[in-house]
């Protein structure tokens, strides 16, 4: 009997389901050329996507939604900071001039078939600056996807969804358009 509960225990331990690990740690490669050397602002990311979940997997009929295991507003805050930072940028709280970038998607979304998997990887960002002079917005987006075969790799989906996080705020980084607005 013994034996049989645990045989039984480890069935049904095989068959939950498990909540995928998913993280979003974007880097920022950029040159090193002091392009916001004396710019002042106060600094902040915010998150305003309709929907918090990064993940979806769809396999017919049955939909799933799953968040990053990492805070990505306060990791894509940290990782952009110090980009400004590492630009000659004083970023204080307390300043007037405001840069703000908003998050409005960042998503990935995977439609399970019996034999393979989409994936659609989609991310929009926003930068504002409001200071005494006026204000300033421009969105910056960028989507890929990709089809394999069999049952989707989570590990996979989250490289390939980080490294068009990474383009989108390379392409937001490198615009001229925000610095001249922000100086």
């Amino acid at each position: 009997m013994r034996y049989l509960s645990l045989i039984l225990l480890l069935v049904l331990s095989g068959c939950a389901t498990q909540v995928p690990s998913f993280m979003v740690v974007p880097q920022i490669f950029w040159p090193q050329a002091a392009e916001l050397q004396g710019a002042q602002f106060s600094f902040a990311v915010v998150d305003m996507r309709p929907r918090t979940q990064s993940l979806t997997i769809k396999q017919g009929s049955d939909e799933k939604h799953y968040r990053t295991s990492n805070d990505v507003r306060l990791q894509l805050e940290q990782t952009l900071t110090n980009a400004l930072r590492d630009k000659g940028a004083n970023i204080n709280s307390q300043h007037n001039t405001q840069l703000k970038i908003q998050m409005n998607q960042l998503q990935a979304s995977v439609s399970q078939r019996p034999l393979d998997h989409q994936v659609v990887n989609q991310v929009t960002l926003t930068v504002f600056i409001q200071s005494d002079v006026g204000t300033f917005s421009k969105s910056y987006a960028g989507d890929s996807s990709y089809t394999a075969p069999f049952k989707v790799d989570i590990a996979a989906v989250e490289r390939e969804l980080r490294i068009l996080t990474e383009q989108v705020l390379n392409q937001l980084l490198q615009d001229p358009a925000w610095k001249a607005a922000l100086n």
